[in-house]
């Protein structure tokens, strides 16, 4: 027998399992992970936490599932998305707490960036699928050099100067960015960059995908764009195909060298599991509520929706998504009050069901997964609000079920 071994890391808590061939679960290890709000709007994390824990919970999965090592034949990688994490590459240790996705604290400079460059949001939605929001990367990270690193000579958006033009942003001087001691990458840099043999930094199509810095029909980091959030290009990591040799996992993190062979963002990586054809719908109910529909090969912007990657063969798919903030949160609060749950239960089904009617195509069946799916009413409630069958995935774990047959399929492929 095969088996793949999938870690998972996610916002509230990080997750390993190792699974069959068949995919199909045979050891399983969770542990949650902390968030900290120093301000209001501040998220952060502790990248130090992320990685220990992340080793902790490979161990325990590995020696649960009772597989022998030299059975497993392959390692992936799911993420939380959009967290920002920059760490001085010669010592190995951050400069700044990780930024998570839900932090706030650029929203201002976003909003003020589109007020005075109207033109702005076109220019970046037309390159990334995204909007000029705090949610995604390059605000982050241009806040940390800005903040951390430089607090005088880094801007972190291009704005229209008084006459019309440019201001040109000049690299930090401080801080090591142009002798390349600073390094950025989303939390599946750095862990492959703290994991595997060698510190590869590397990154994958979905997750560059989400930094508000990569041009999703080029494949390639972008100048203008990288000119526009003040991001200089040396911090940034190699973007590879989520199916693709990463490197080796290093021996002493569960006692045996595994090839690296698929990294993908969490809710790509769900979408995956679900399927790629087009039209295809699956919503994620976790610690936001992610709605996604895959386009195939075409590239479309639609609104209330951001475009995003997809993995793929030989080149990625392009997708949908929409975002509900705070639903984890939501539920948490009545999880132990059957009618508040309901009600909360049936507030999420109703905001899905705003999405769905606004989606180029109307689905068959909706495909959901998630800790909320965990209560099997969350079935009936969105079936009866949206009116179509909805089924629930063989597991919530569906990110890292995508992950397994992302790895299943690479080594079918490659065999």
């Amino acid at each position: 027998m095969r088996y793949y071994l999938v870690l998972d890391v996610g916002t509230t808590g990080i997750k390993a399992l190792v699974f069959s061939q068949s995919i199909e679960i045979v050891g399983r290890a969770y542990a949650r992970i902390r968030k900290t709000h120093p301000k209001p709007g501040f998220v952060e994390q502790s990248p130090s936490e992320l990685l220990a824990v992340s080793k902790q919970v490979l161990r325990t999965a590995v020696r649960a599932s009772r597989v022998p090592l030299k059975s497993l034949r392959a390692f992936g990688l799911t993420n939380q998305r959009e967290t920002a994490i920059v760490w001085n590459r010669k010592t190995g240790k951050p400069i700044y707490p990780a930024i998570v996705w839900e932090d706030k604290r650029t929203a201002k400079e976003c909003a003020v960036a589109k007020r005075r460059r109207p033109s702005l949001s076109d220019e970046v939605r037309g390159k990334t699928g995204l909007a000029i929001d705090p949610y995604f990367s390059a605000t982050k990270v241009g806040w940390i050099l800005r903040n951390v690193v430089s607090n005088r000579s880094h801007p972190s958006l291009i704005l229209p100067s008084g006459r019309g033009g440019k201001r040109i942003v000049s690299p930090p001087r401080r801080g090591g960015v142009r002798g390349g001691e600073l390094f950025f990458g989303t939390v599946d840099t750095w862990i492959l960059w703290n994991l595997l043999e060698g510190r590869p930094h590397l990154t994958d199509w979905t997750n560059a995908s989400r930094t508000l810095l990569y041009n999703i029909r080029t494949l390639k980091w972008d100048d203008e764009l990288l000119e526009i959030f003040g991001v200089p290009r040396a911090i940034l990591p190699e973007v590879r195909p989520s199916q693709s040799k990463f490197g080796v996992l290093r021996h002493e993190v569960v006692g045996a060298r595994l090839p690296v062979r698929a990294v993908c963002g969490d809710q790509q990586a769900s979408m995956y599991g679900v399927g790629v054809s087009p039209g295809t719908t699956k919503v994620t109910y976790g610690t936001g509520t992610f709605l996604v529909q895959s386009l195939g090969s075409k590239y479309v912007l639609r609104q209330p929706f951001f475009t995003t990657l997809m993995p793929g063969a030989r080149r990625p798919q392009f997708a949908l998504e929409a975002k509900i903030e705070g639903s984890g949160s939501a539920i948490d609060k009545v999880l132990h009050d059957v009618n508040k749950l309901d009600r909360a239960l049936t507030y999420i089904a109703k905001d899905v069901d705003g999405y769905l009617k606004k989606l180029p195509i109307r689905p068959r069946t909706l495909v959901i997964d998630g800790g909320i799916t965990r209560d099997v009413r969350m079935v009936s409630i969105q079936a009866k609000v949206s009116g179509v069958n909805v089924r629930r995935q063989i597991t919530d774990d569906g990110t890292a079920l995508g992950v397994a047959k992302l790895l299943r399929d690479y080594e079918t492929r490659n065999s």
